[in-house]
């Protein structure tokens, strides 16, 4: 009988996917550059409370997501734009020596996706109000075009997106021929 219970043990170790383990919750930027001038950005959020502390800091959080969860799409698709315009008159990206890199090509989430989330979170409150919840963050891409080659860059965000944790690189490309083995790739 111990020898079945350590079996179950183990399989609940080393065979069941772990719950426990999921992704960063903390807001987040990805900065890639992609050549001398140009810069992928991809901000990962959580959405909801961006969104809360973006269209209605005075609200409850509860308050909130009852209330926007429940408007029409036009309604929503409003305060979304409203939102998205104030994010993006106060995300700016800076080469030096403060030279400001101008950001376009904004994709956001659409409506129904965001209502969707907000929907969830309140699903999630009324099965169990107590416990924590995880929320997939929504992203948002955009570019940066600098006027000249990009060495450094200072980022500054909205205050409704609290501290964001930046990642930035330069990824490194090569080409492998049909059926060849490619040169040691470095990370």
């Amino acid at each position: 009988m111990k020898l079945m219970k350590l079996f179950s043990l183990l399989a609940i170790l080393f065979l069941v996917p772990s719950g426990v383990a999921h992704e960063l919750e903390d807001n987040r930027a990805t900065l890639v550059l992609r050549d001398k001038t140009h810069l992928s950005v991809t901000l990962f959020l959580t959405y909801s409370q961006v969104l809360h502390l973006a269209v209605a800091p005075q609200r409850p959080y509860d308050e909130f997501l009852l209330t926007f969860s429940a408007m029409t799409p036009e309604e929503l698709q409003k305060q979304l734009s409203l939102a998205e315009a104030k994010f993006q008159s106060t995300i700016h990206l800076y080469a030096a020596p403060r030279l400001e890199i101008p950001l376009t090509n904004w994709i956001w989430p659409d409506s129904k996706q965001v209502q969707d989330l907000l929907r969830q979170r309140v699903m999630q409150a009324m099965v169990d109000s107590k416990s924590h919840t995880h929320e997939s963050p929504l992203e948002i891409h955009d570019d940066a075009n600098a006027q000249r080659e990009v060495t450094t860059v200072q980022a500054q965000f909205p205050d409704e997106f609290q501290k964001m944790l930046v990642v930035a690189y330069r990824p490194n490309q090569l080409w492998v021929e049909r059926k060849a083995l490619s040169s040691a790739i470095k990370f």
